[in-house]
């Protein structure tokens, strides 16, 4: 008898026996499958525990079930070795086609997913004062896109955390990272029409220790640079108030609550509306610019491709407006 005899037996035998206990694809043991295969791959419970991320005992327990449920041995020790009885050499190389099978198709639903989806991660206040009011028009002419947007303060790691996009502060990108300045850094104080009508006299920068200042954590040291600036370094405000990030700043200042130090871009709308003024003519400008970066190494899909030239043609629009 040759081996494709003893081959072919083997396959009748396990297939006779599931056929005869009834099961089907709902009774399939799938982790007792991995198991068996990732072992008869590697010829080794430890390296097949190692791939799978669970324990030895956890695998040889689950190659056990495996070889009760079909009633044929699938692998024999001889010695430290490990060896493949003939019915498991059966099985190995149709399980293991069947694995790689179910791995490509799950990979080509995930890379058709991936370009639909963009993931963002930006500044909260570039992100609600820059990005969201532009946004609509990009989501009307791509509705079938996925877009995924978080905010965070911190530095992005756009190979390990798997997000296509994040925003920056600084005179450059980092190393690695494509991408484009959106604007400069400007800033200057800006109140309600409402403060100036109804509170104190605000004429000259010294008439600023009359109201409270509106401070944004992340920039501390924003009214301090203008101030300077402004020739009153040392001055003593009535009060002063902070907060996480400069959406909230900005808010107070529509509210009345005083006098907030923002950059210029976020108020511009505000200040077009009237919603917001600006008590002095003098902006402060630093050299930091605000980015929006991307890998330099990383293949992109279509998703990307279009939020890509998207952002290019906004901040192109800012320059000729």
């Amino acid at each position: 008898m040759d081996a494709h005899t003893i081959n072919a037996r083997f396959l009748r035998e396990i297939i006779s026996f599931t056929k005869l206990s009834g099961m089907n694809r709902s009774h399939l043991p799938l982790l007792a499958l991995r198991a068996f295969e990732a072992t008869a791959r590697h010829l080794s419970v430890t390296k097949a525990a190692v791939e799978l991320c669970v324990t030895p005992g956890a695998i040889s327990q689950q190659v056990k079930q495996l070889e009760d449920t079909v009633g044929v041995a699938l692998l024999q020790r001889k010695g430290r070795a490990i060896e493949l009885t003939d019915a498991g050499q059966v099985l190995r190389p149709q399980l293991t086609q069947a694995l790689d099978v179910m791995s490509l198709a799950l990979d080509s639903i995930a890379r058709t997913r991936s370009l639909k989806t963009l993931k963002l991660t930006l500044l909260p206040t570039l992100t609600e004062k820059w990005l969201m009011p532009r946004l609509a028009r990009f989501h009307g002419a791509h509705p079938e896109l996925d877009i995924q947007i978080m905010t965070s303060f911190r530095d992005v790691d756009l190979e390990t955390e798997g997000v296509d996009m994040a925003s920056w502060i600084g005179t450059g990108l980092p190393p690695g990272v494509e991408g484009v300045r959106l604007f400069n850094d400007e800033f200057l104080p800006v109140c309600s029409p409402r403060l100036l009508r109804d509170g104190p006299h605000l004429g000259r920068v010294h008439d600023l220790e009359a109201f409270t200042l509106l401070h944004s954590v992340p920039r501390s040291d924003d009214w301090h640079q203008w101030l300077t600036l402004a020739g009153a370094p040392q001055l003593k405000p009535v009060n002063n108030l902070s907060f996480g990030n400069s959406s909230l700043a900005i808010q107070a200042a529509v509210d009345g609550v005083g006098v907030a130090m923002v950059q210029h871009e976020y108020v511009k709308s505000h200040l077009a509306a009237g919603s917001l003024v600006a008590p002095f003519e003098l902006i402060a400008r630093g050299r930091n610019g605000y980015y929006i970066g991307w890998s330099a190494k990383r293949p992109v899909g279509a998703a990307f491709e279009l939020f890509r030239d998207w952002i290019l043609a906004e901040v192109q629009s800012l320059k000729t407006a």
